[in-house]
């Protein structure tokens, strides 16, 4: 009897063959001689190219070729093609269910192989607006290797795509599949394996050039071994085609898992007031955890019912989505996996909070797949009424907790001893915090780990690659003997190297000698190396001006509505299909877990990208290193660092979005405050959120800055005025701004503000009185505010305070 890995892996491979279908075009392969030039033949010939690799795995060549090609029921002219067993029509449904945003055709006619693929925001309806429909996405950039990598996936007007590209593709798929050929595999790492080469090498390949060319090739291959496989086990692992074909009974099962009480866990840090030190590092140690607990609960899940991860077909920001089977052993596994998550979130102290919750569906489904994602998404708000209920008639603590006095730096859960002042989750933190800037790996490991490491309810994460499951934390594609996949969670946090690169120091000893003379040096124990995070204080201690640190929230604006309703057409036709989710899911996580993170430690990637000189381009080099990702997954993200440096960054991150999405109503609302390093973490964090709530509730698309909400076109009209007022404030002559004068100038419009209708305007006379000493390039240069719709007089509380605390 067949299993559901093998069916997993006919789903993966069963179109690859359009690639090299587009490589070759109406040309057979060099040694062949056939004249069938459809992809399902293609796929025929790349599996038997190589043979050696699924042969050492233990398949049957000829049965894997046969149940991937024979996936296509309406080729009446090609029967070859047509699924004849209860695998090839296993395979063959699930193409089409993962594929019901296009038509069947026979995969000859259409678009020859320029057709680029189009973003996925581009046929997205919001607020009754489409993104940039005609460009699309370069397959090969010009001087650039293969694959997918950083500061690429924008779509652009006139697109790098051609026979020439799907031959280098095709090239390097060919090296990678022969480089894993080396291994000796089992089936789980194979298509493990499989999985991330297809990432790194189809994410910008269309898979249907005849149709709406908005799935990427690796979507779909990834969404039809899902489905292939949940299919196949829902039957038992015997079905006849009758039972396969019958779409009555709800056979799938999209269980969403979600972590709440994510930001109150992260930032619930005690430290910053009580002396306990090390406070970046434990951030970032959260911050780890929460996206760490996330993937162990689904991968517990999975191995307990004996799916691979290829069914997780969304993750991001704390929330993941498994397309499973509809049984008996599934529900199960469920209520085993929430009792047990629940139980270890008590041990924890209750501050995340772990949900489960299930919808049934049966294959019409997929047709409107965003309905199903909404019912399911209300059965997760049904669960979260009740928080724990596996546990309600437990007491929260260990029996064999030793210590009822609370951890000095989380207040939550107990210390370790009378003597220990720390509980063990934040001494974790503080060794983790150290270890992340050097670490790009994270293993499960089942049952133990090395020290130190995450402990979840059946496994332990480690930041070290493990033969169980490895996570890859940057976009690192080379086949490996294990299971591994791309999984961008690690996030930035400066480092002491990343302070030498300002410029400033040239050597670690001359940077320790300043920070002490600063009392900013925190000793530990081996000293500090060039690896080791920064603090908050030093962090502040490179801003300009005031030595204030900046928090930053930013949200992505109308994500509920994009999945709920972005694929309904004018004509309330559904267009939304799995695979047309799922790739929306990937390139938000894509471009907040990954070209966040780029922009901030290799800005030089966006030079031209963001019409940046040279000089401009080795300042951004210098100066965004120092900016701290505290949490960046899902739509959203938090920032710390340098407040001006922030703020800098801040607009350049906001045209990148613009540019990545290529949407109108695809938009950020972002919270920015200054504040001492030294405020203790959870106000910090809840002035901020009310910054971002204040952005949301002034009409979105705008930052929250200063006091006011200013959309991000007029932000940036105000940076001229921040540089002017600069300028002036340092001219040396006499006639020139003084900070009294700028106090004045804000007394007056918050005058202007508040005077009633009829004595608003008289702002403007007492502006030219007080102006009337100044030169006469101030004078008529701040007479320009005597236009009361002038941006720069309907914000000058911010580009004046902006200006201040850049001389403070």
């Amino acid at each position: 009897m067949l299993d559901s890995v093998f069916i997993a892996l006919s789903g993966l491979v069963h179109d690859i063959g359009k690639l090299y279908q587009r490589a070759f075009w109406s040309r057979a392969p060099e040694g062949w001689a056939f004249d069938d030039y459809s992809h399902p033949a293609y796929t025929a010939w790349a599996l038997e190219s190589h043979h050696n690799l699924f042969r050492k795995v233990g398949l049957e060549l000829s049965l894997l070729q046969e149940t991937a090609t024979r996936h296509h029921e309406g080729w009446r002219d090609k029967p070859q093609y047509q699924p004849q067993t209860p695998e090839q029509w296993c395979v063959a449904l699930a193409d089409t269910y993962a594929s019901r945003e296009r038509q069947e055709s026979d995969g000859q006619s259409g678009h020859t192989p320029d057709t680029p693929l189009k973003s996925v925001f581009a046929n997205l309806r919001v607020q009754g607006a489409y993104g940039q429909r005609n460009w699309g996405y370069s397959m090969v950039r010009e001087r650039q290797e293969v694959g997918q990598k950083p500061g690429e996936a924008y779509p652009e007007p006139a697109p790098n795509v051609s026979r020439d590209t799907y031959w280098r593709v095709a090239e390097r798929l060919d090296a990678r599949l022969a480089e894993l050929s080396r291994f000796t595999l089992s089936p789980e790492a194979l298509l493990s394996n499989l999985l991330g080469v297809f990432q790194e090498l189809l994410w910008n390949v269309p898979s249907d050039t005849q149709g709406e060319p908005d799935v990427s090739l690796f979507d779909h291959l990834r969404l039809s071994g899902a489905i292939a496989a949940a299919l196949w086990a829902y039957h038992g692992g015997s079905p006849s085609i009758e039972a396969l074909r019958d779409e009555s009974p709800e056979k799938f099962l999209l269980v969403l898992g979600d972590l709440s009480g994510i930001q109150s866990h992260i930032y619930r840090i005690q430290g910053a007031q009580t002396g306990v030190g090390g406070l970046a590092k434990r951030l970032r140690a959260r911050s780890l955890e929460v996206s760490l607990a996330a993937e162990a609960m689904g991968l517990e899940f999975l191995r307990r019912i004996g799916f691979t991860p290829l069914q997780r077909i969304m993750s991001a920001g704390g929330k993941f989505y498994l397309l499973l089977p509809n049984t008996e052993k599934v529900q199960q596994a469920l209520h085993e996996v929430r009792r047990e998550w629940e139980a270890w979130a008590l041990q924890q102290g209750a501050t995340l909070l772990p949900f489960l919750a299930a919808h049934a569906f049966a294959p019409a489904g997929f047709k409107a797949f965003s309905q199903v994602l909404q019912e399911a998404h209300r059965k997760l708000s049904e669960a979260k009424l009740k928080p724990l209920q596996s546990q309600l008639d437990d007491f929260y603590l260990s029996k064999s907790a030793q210590s009822l006095r609370p951890c000095r730096a989380c207040g939550v859960r107990p210390a370790k001893s009378a003597t220990n002042e720390l509980c063990y989750g934040c001494e974790r933190d503080a060794h983790l915090g150290r270890l992340i800037p050097k670490r790009q790996e994270v293993g499960f490991f089942v049952p133990a780990a090395p020290e130190p490491h995450y402990r979840f309810p059946a496994s332990r994460a480690a930041l070290e690659p493990s033969d169980t499951y490895t996570l890859r934390t940057h976009l690192e594609f080379t086949p490996a003997p294990h299971p591994w996949e791309v999984r961008l969670l690690a996030g930035h946090a400066p480092t002491l190297k990343d302070a030498l690169g300002t410029g400033r120091w040239r050597n670690l000893a001359e940077y320790q000698a300043w920070a002490k003379e600063q009392k900013l040096w925190e000793e530990e124990e081996g000293g500090r190396e060039a690896s080791d995070p920064l603090t908050l204080a030093e962090l502040a201690e490179f801003s300009t001006g005031a030595k204030y640190l900046g928090a930053l929230m930013l949200d992505a604006d109308r994500m509920g509505e994009a999945f709920a309703s972005g694929f309904m057409d004018e004509k309330g036709h559904d267009r939304s299909s799995p695979s047309r989710i799922a790739s929306l899911s990937r390139m938000l996580e894509l471009f907040f877990a990954g070209e966040v993170l780029e922009l901030i430690k290799n800005p030089k990637t966006y030079q031209h990208r963001l019409g940046w000189d040279g000089l401009k381009a080795k300042e951004k080099a210098e100066r965004y290193p120092l900016i701290y990702s505290v949490y960046a997954g899902g739509d959203d993200l938090f920032l710390l660092g340098p407040w001006d440096v922030l703020l800098e960054f801040t607009l350049d991150l906001e045209a990148l979005y613009r540019q990545f999405t290529q949407h109108p109503k695809l938009t950020f609302s972002g919270g920015f405050v200054l504040v001492n390093p030294s405020l203790p973490i959870p106000l910090l964090a809840e002035a901020v959120r009310e910054a971002e709530k204040a952005a949301k509730a002034a009409g979105r698309d705008r930052l929250h800055l200063f006091g006011q909400s200013v959309p991000w076109g007029e932000l940036r009209s105000l940076v001229p005025w921040v540089r002017d007022f600069q300028r002036h404030l340092n001219a040396e002559s006499k006639a020139g701004m003084t900070s009294a004068l700028a106090y004045r100038l804000l007394r007056l419009w918050k005058q202007h503000q508040q005077d009633d209708p009829a004595r608003r305007m008289r702002y403007k006379p007492l502006l030219a009185y007080t102006l009337r000493e100044r030169s006469e390039e101030i004078r008529q240069h701040y007479l320009q505010l005597t236009d009361h719709t002038h941006t720069a007089w309907a914000h000058l509380p911010v580009w004046v305070q902006w200006g201040l605390y850049l001389e403070r």
